[in-house]
């Protein structure tokens, strides 16, 4: 009776298993933030944005369904390196650090650093920010930069204040507000909500000696996964050579 019993649920279990993987063969589940437009956006309850057209290309060369899970930047590349999803895209810089957590794709985006400011700010580089209240949302590149500067760069020890938000678009909303005197972000991001905001305007962040802050996006995957990353590889160098990628961008920035 006990080995029947035995057997009746090793054979359950095996369907489980087996259904498991039916499942995760059919559907490609992909983590973003959804507060980066162009790149990912809410428009009511629906995700929109340049990376979510790549992901449904991913998706469609890989021959399965995609599923969307919207977190926090900052868990990105920690969720997907505990195998919570099987890639992330979201605007995610490739960086050293990053690199030691997952594994990237070939870069499908370069993008340099903006600032967003008041329309009747002077600030026009690096160096200008030292003393004022600068805003970056959390985990992105614009943080990071500014940290480093603060930290040994062009303005350690000029009281520069750093306050991080969860987008750009919550700290652009203090400038108005009177609370910042610059928010760091990338291009594309920048440039929309200076567009769509009446009293900002995004100026591109550089050095006194003229020198931007450039930067790749890429596609974060578990490491050792390979074979995904070589289909997901794939699909990048055929947006590119369609100028798909380009078309993404124009029609999410309109």
């Amino acid at each position: 009776m006990k080995k029947a019993l035995a057997l009746l649920l090793s054979a359950a279990l095996l369907c489980v298993l087996l259904a498991g993987c039916n499942s995760n063969n059919e559907t490609i589940e992909v983590y973003l933030n959804a507060n980066f437009p162009p790149f990912e956006y809410m428009e009511g309850n629906e995700i929109k944005g340049v990376d979510v057209d790549i992901a449904r290309e991913i998706a469609k060369d890989l021959g399965k369904e995609v599923t969307f899970k919207n977190a926090d930047f900052d868990g990105l590349c920690t969720s997907i390196a505990s195998g919570k999803g099987d890639m992330a895209i979201s605007g995610i810089t490739i960086t050293a650090d990053r690199m030691e957590e997952v594994d990237f794709s070939k870069p499908y985006i370069k993008s340099v650093q903006y600032l967003i400011l008041p329309d009747a700010s002077t600030i026009a580089k690096m160096e200008d920010l030292a003393g004022k209240r600068v805003g970056a949302p959390v985990g992105y590149t614009g943080q990071l930069r500014i940290s480093d500067e603060m930290e040994k760069g062009v303005l350690k020890d000029t009281d520069t204040n750093l306050k991080t938000y969860k987008s750009a678009i919550e700290a652009s909303q203090d400038i108005l507000n009177g609370k910042l005197d610059a928010v760091v972000m990338d291009e594309l991001v920048a440039q929309s909500i200076a567009e769509d905001t009446d009293g900002l305007k995004a100026i591109k962040l550089v050095y006194a000696d003229g020198s931007a802050v450039e930067e790749e996006y890429g596609v974060a995957v578990k490491k050792g996964q390979e074979d995904l990353l070589e289909k997901i590889n794939a699909t990048i160098d055929r947006l590119v050579s369609e100028g798909k990628i380009d078309e993404f961008v124009i029609n999410h920035s309109k």
